[in-house]
């Protein structure tokens, strides 16, 4: 706008000199005057493109409904925001719901998650008043450009205060062996006043319970930490789903009271991954690894001398633990001295990473860049579809001399110059594989995302299916889900194959029916599928690819939350951005009018 006040400014100041001081025409100058200042004004506009709030007629009003979960809950008010939008809709309007609409014909809300970003964007063009029922826990209140509240009028429904424990977080293990005795952290939240200071928290398996204590509540508003042991031997080996079930005196709100979590018993463990000591680069190679295998996957980092902790959850492991796991595990994968590795088992394939710890060698800082000449490897067809140009540099490489028997999948040069140096290599000898990767930095490649995390996932995947032998058929897989959702939240299923991702994919579904839905994924390789609290098998169908989702029947929706908005913000807010003024046909009308009645009244004055 400021732009434009200078334009106007500078036209005004430029048409007065040239009317009433070199061609002194006295009055009728400022009749030229006015209208140059207006022609050029109005292109001022044009070019600027500043916003323009539209003016707003009569019509129908715009109902909308806030249709999350929290709206249902205990002290809140659905039913009485539900009449009075109908009522402000009239016989013939209808009320839009904010969220997934309600399920079936009983019209409860069921979105996990209160957002109304979306909906205000599409009702930011309607001719009528535009009303927003809700009880002001709105999530995206922080993130809304002040245009979009302008003019709207927000009804609210706040919920009453009432007494409530919630079960807000369970952490515990995805994979154990028989002879661990699991260690779950759960984290309790309460409002209002209870009348005991403490509860009982179960754990179940089906209708099997597992175990039983009494915990201590935080006193008032607060959030406590608990521990909860389960005995070695009471899980059989096999896939489990544990509920944990909080109960207390006075809680109004059942909704929040109950966490659903997997856990899978095995006597191999997977993938673990060692790093000694806790690095960046470590973290996130466990991080991808996680989200590209369907197998099992374990980090242990290394914080102090006799001091370890989960890479994924952050609970502390004992080191006898991490020796224990790195001894059973199919594919163990060290990052740094690894001097909780022990002597390599018959069978285990490993991964040194980054190479050249175990030889003693001092790695050469620098920009180092993969050369896009791929070698000859078993890692070939996974590598030769990235572009290895487009990728930033790796900051590190160790002087490696690759034995008689190894190979090279990867190759880097210094600066783009010099020769090329081994960044990977791999060897099969008598049946145990290994890789080294004789680099590092490959952590930016992560943090950038796109096509440079997708270069990192293609090493990842690559190199854990030639080390499990699995070729892709079971150990790396083409689609991965959410293995946990809050009620109301959808099941993100990701595309994390070599090869391109497919428009959409068949899945089958497995609950207490069965049923196939097409799943239909967006340009970063995710797709989205909503369904009702519930543990589901899913298949890809024509592969081998299975997993399982749950979706907890607690959503954070239930237990009290502040209110982000009110009544008086959409008063306060101010018009920014609704319709951008290059948009508006008169402006170009003006500027045209303006000058050719300069011109036809220079014509009539016998002026040039």
């Amino acid at each position: 706008m400021i732009g434009v006040v200078s334009v106007v400014v500078a036209t005004a100041v430029l048409a007065g000199m040239v009317y009433l001081w070199r061609e002194r025409l006295g009055a009728s100058g400022l009749g030229f005057t006015l209208l140059r200042t207006m022609a050029f004004g109005a292109l001022a506009l044009a070019i600027f493109n500043p916003g323009l709030l539209p003016r707003r007629s009569a019509g129908d009003a715009t109902v909308l409904l806030d249709a999350s979960l929290s709206m249902g809950a205990a002290g809140g008010h659905w039913a009485q925001a539900l009449d009075s939008a109908r009522v402000v809709a009239g016989p013939d309007g209808a009320v839009r719901f904010v969220g997934p609409d309600p399920a079936g014909d009983s019209l409860v809300p069921t979105g996990g998650t209160s957002r109304v970003a979306a909906a205000l964007r599409g009702a930011a063009g309607a001719s009528g008043p535009v009303y927003l029922f809700t009880d002001g826990e709105v999530d995206d209140v922080g993130s809304l450009p002040p245009s979009l509240l302008h003019g709207i009028q927000v009804v609210l429904y706040p919920r009453d205060t009432v007494a409530d424990a919630a079960l807000l977080d369970v952490q515990i293990p995805e994979r154990v062996v028989p002879a661990d005795t699991v260690r779950a952290e759960v984290v309790i939240g309460t409002w209002g006043m209870l009348p005991e200071p403490s509860g009982l928290l179960e754990v179940w398996e089906g209708e099997r319970r597992i175990t039983v204590q009494t915990v201590d509540l935080p006193t008032g508003q607060g959030v406590a930490r608990r521990s909860v042991v389960i005995p070695a031997g009471v899980l059989s080996p096999g896939n489990h789903v544990l509920r944990f079930s909080l109960t207390t005196e006075g809680d109004r709100e059942p909704g929040d009271d109950e966490r659903w979590r997997p856990v899978r018993v095995s006597d191999q463990a997977g993938v673990v991954v060692l790093v000694d000591p806790a690095d960046v680069e470590g973290r996130f190679l466990a991080r991808e690894l996680a989200s590209v295998m369907s197998t099992g996957v374990s980090g242990y980092a290394r914080l102090g001398p006799d001091r370890w902790v989960d890479m994924l959850t952050g609970a502390d492991v004992a080191s006898e633990f991490v020796r224990t796991s790195a001894q059973r595990a199919a594919l163990l994968i060290i990052r740094g001295v690894g001097t909780r590795a022990g002597p390599r088992p018959a069978g285990q394939a490993r991964w040194n990473w980054p190479a050249g710890s175990d030889r003693g060698a001092e790695i050469f800082e620098g920009d180092w860049y993969v050369t896009s000449q791929i070698t000859a490897s078993p890692l070939a067809a996974r590598l030769a579809t990235v572009e290895w140009d487009s990728l930033p540099p790796l900051t590190g490489v160790v002087p490696v001399v690759p034995g008689e028997s190894e190979w090279v999948a990867l190759t880097g040069r210094l600066g783009r110059r010099g020769g090329d140096q081994p960044l990977l290599i791999g060897t099969d000898s008598a049946g145990q594989r290994s890789l080294t990767t004789a680099s590092s930095g490959y952590w930016r490649w992560a943090m950038r995302g796109g096509a440079a995390r997708e270069a990192y996932r293609a090493i990842v995947s690559g190199g854990v299916d030639w080390l499990l032998q699995t070729d892709g058929r079971v150990g790396a897989a083409r689609l991965v889900a959410s293995t946990v959702v809050p009620r109301g939240v959808p099941v993100v299923f990701r595309w994390t194959g070599s090869d391109t991702v497919p428009d959409s994919a068949a899945v089958r579904f497995q609950g207490d029916s069965t049923w196939t839905r097409i799943l239909r994924f967006d340009a970063a390789g995710a797709a989205r599928e909503a369904l009702p609290p519930g543990v589901y098998q899913w298949l890809l169908e024509g592969t081998q690819t299975s997993g399982v989702a749950v979706v907890e029947p607690y959503s954070d929706e239930f237990h009290p939350r502040p209110a982000t908005l009110d009544a008086r913000d959409a008063d306060r807010a101010l018009a920014l951005i609704l319709e951008p003024a290059r948009e508006s046909w008169w402006l170009f009308a003006i500027a045209m009018l303006a000058l050719m009645a300069e011109w036809a009244w220079r014509q009539r004055r016998g002026l040039p």
